[in-house]
């Protein structure tokens, strides 16, 4: 297949997977009509896992599911290497009935107890979608993080899903693509690495959303040394610059 029809076919699989989440619904009741926004988590597969990140990526994990409010949509995506390759392993809204006079007759059809299985169900399939994301690292030539994360928050838009809420993103932030080939985002001021990612069309759709990212601040080396404090700072301001560029109301980038 050329490139082109790849990354066509790519992104109707990837836009697929948004529009068509497995169902997980009481009979008689739709807990995405409830939802009043959508949540997004992003894992690098492409960044080195050790025991510290494990640990990093568990406890994020778990404070963002619980952050969520009855309803709210949860996209929990792959990254693996070139954009077109990223996988959408989890979609679906969390159950819960909404508080009382909320949405009316919408209240009447929610069963607490229902809703109450329902959530302890997603909350397993959520916890077994993390674990399988930590068993096994991915190797790949490209880390096409900037390309990635746009087309998330695009396909959020493009479904007429809930505006996005919270984007979590574990990453090293360590771009390697063919907009920024690798190395080049420790080097370049991070003002042309903008410039160069809009110039190519890459603008993530984040209006009003908060953007987290964990994971960053170490090579991605097998030691996992951290980065010198002039390349941390170069790339961590590079992101913040494009996420801000993007929409985003409050970007906080560290290891944890």
């Amino acid at each position: 297949m050329r490139p082109k029809l790849a990354a066509t076919a790519a992104a109707l699989v990837a836009l697929l997977a948004f529009a068509a989440p497995q169902a997980l619904a009481q009979r008689g009741f739709d807990y995405c009509a409830v939802g009043q926004r959508t949540s997004a988590f992003v894992v690098d597969r492409t960044t080195r896992f050790n025991q510290t990140d494990e640990q990093i990526l568990v406890a994020a994990a778990e404070q963002f599911f619980q952050n969520q409010a009855p309803g709210e949509r949860i996209v929990v995506v792959a990254l693996s290497g070139a954009f077109t390759e990223m996988r959408i392993v989890l979609n679906d809204c969390r159950p819960g009935c909404p508080p009382d006079g909320f949405f009316g007759r919408l209240v009447a059809t929610c069963r607490p107890v229902i809703a109450r299985n329902d959530y302890l169900a997603f909350e397993r399939r959520f916890i077994e979608t993390v674990r399988e994301l930590l068993q096994n690292q991915e190797e790949a030539p490209a880390s096409d993080i900037f390309r990635t994360v746009a087309e998330v928050a695009r396909l959020v838009g493009a479904n007429n899903y809930q505006p996005l809420r919270q984007l979590l993103l574990y990453s090293d932030l360590l771009e390697a693509s063919q907009v920024l080939p690798a190395g080049q985002i420790r080097r370049l001021p991070p003002n042309e690495v903008v410039q160069r990612l809009q110039r190519a069309g890459v603008q993530p759709r984040l209006t009003g959303a908060t953007v987290r990212v964990i994971g960053f601040g170490r090579d991605d080396g097998p030691g996992r040394a951290p980065l010198p404090q002039d390349v941390r700072n170069r790339v961590a301001e590079a992101w913040r610059a494009w996420l801000v560029a993007g929409g985003a109301t409050d970007v906080q980038i560290g290891l944890r």
